[in-house]
C-alpha cells in the first residue's frame, strides 16, 4: 500500500486543519507481505533490532513510527520514533554503532544515544509515486553512494538494514506509509 492509496478514516493528527501529518505510520515495504517495519518482541531496549514483520491488528506500537524533525539545524531529517517508551527514553531507529561493513543493522537506540547521524533519515522519492527511499544522513556526500533501508531478506522476521542505494532493484528499498487511524 503506498501513501496515496485511501482507505478508512481521517488520520490521527492534522488531517482536518490542513497541518502536516508527522505520524503515527505503519512504514510498509513495497515488495512480498508488505511486512511492516517492527521492533523485535515489542521490547523498547537499546539495540533491540528492527525487522519486517505482518501488520498486527491489536498492540502494535512497536510497528507505530512518527516522524520527529530533527531541529531548525538540519532541515528535512528526521527521527523515525517508535512509539513504545521505556521510562523517560523515547527509542528511534539507528545505524548499529561501530559497524563498519555493510549494510549496516538498524536497531533502536535512545535519541541521543549516538551520534545524530546515525539517527536521522529522510525521504527520498523513487520511481514509482507513493514509494519513497528512507535514506540514512549518515554518509551523506556528493561523492559517496547513500545509504538506504532494505531488508536482508523477503519473509518475515527479515532484519532491517541499511545499504547502499540501488535504482536497479529500487522495489527491494521502497517503503509506503500507512496511516495509523483512530
Amino acid at each position: 500500500m503506498s501513501i496515496t492509496e485511501k482507505k478508512g478514516a481521517a488520520a490521527v493528527s492534522g488531517a482536518s486543519t490542513g497541518e502536516l501529518n508527522l505520524g503515527p505510520y505503519f512504514i510498509q515495504h513495497k515488495i512480498g507481505s508488505h511486512d511492516v517495519l517492527d521492533v523485535r518482541g515489542a521490547v523498547p531496549d537499546k539495540n533491540t533490532k528492527v525487522i519486517s514483520f505482518g501488520l498486527k491488528t491489536t498492540d502494535n506500537l512497536n510497528q507505530q513510527w512518527q516522524f520527529v524533525p530533527a531541529g531548525p539545524e538540519t532541515p528535512g531529517w528526521w527521527y523515525l520514533q517508535s512509539l513504545m517508551k521505556s521510562g523517560d527514553d523515547h527509542y528511534v531507529m539507528t545505524l548499529e554503532p561501530n559497524v563498519t561493513v555493510e549494510p549496516k543493522p538498524i536497531v533502536m537506540l535512545p535519541k541521543g544515544a549516538t551520534k545524530a547521524d546515525n539517527q536521522l533519515w529522510s525521504l527520498q522519492s523513487t520511481e514509482e509515486l507513493g514509494y519513497w527511499y528512507i535514506q540514512s544522513k549518515c554518509a551523506v556526500a556528493n561523492s559517496v553512494t547513500p545509504l538506504v533501508i532494505g531488508l536482508t531478506g523477503t519473509k518475515a522476521d527479515s532484519q532491517a538494514v541499511a545499504g547502499a542505494l540501488s535504482f536497479i532493484e529500487y522495489e527491494k528499498q521502497a517503503w509506503g506509509f500507512r496511516p495509523v487511524y483512530l
